[in-house]
């Protein structure tokens, strides 16, 4: 009976010490997800490279119904024309505005899309919305 007690307690030992190892190596798999998580940095980092341009000319590709969409961390750059009337517009959320911008001139309004979500641009003139803009990762 000795002997089987000592057997006992030796694989008994050895499944213990087969278990740590066996967590250590889990340890091992979370510092492959570290790697992932820099990788999908790096990803969107190339996102930020990204300049989406939006060209709009009220009265002909412009309305509430029309949106349009950016990568979160690109750059937007949106050019707004009225060739009719002076007009003032402002993207909501945002809180970007092009200053009031004379007809037949282009406004431009340039950002960096650092925010989720849904955004509308708007004439301070008509009070119109002229488009939708939908930023997602």
């Amino acid at each position: 009976m000795n002997t089987r007690s000592i057997f006992t307690k030796s694989l008994f030992s050895i499944c213990l010490l087969l278990g740590t190892v066996g967590c250590s190596s889990s340890t091992s798999d979370s510092g492959d997800d570290t790697k992932s998580e820099v990788i999908s940095d790096e990803t969107s980092a190339t996102a930020t490279d990204e300049v989406v341009e939006i060209s709009v000319i009220i009265g002909q590709t412009s309305g509430s119904a029309i949106a349009y969409q950016a990568t979160l961390g690109s750059t937007v750059r949106l050019k707004i024309l009225n060739p009719d009337a002076d007009d003032e517009f402002h993207l909501h959320g945002y809180d970007l505005d092009g200053g009031v911008t004379p007809a037949g001139q282009e406004a431009i309004i340039e950002f960096m899309a650092d925010k989720l979500g849904t955004f509308d641009l708007e004439s301070h003139v008509t009070g119109e919305w002229i488009l939708t803009l939908v930023v997602e990762e």
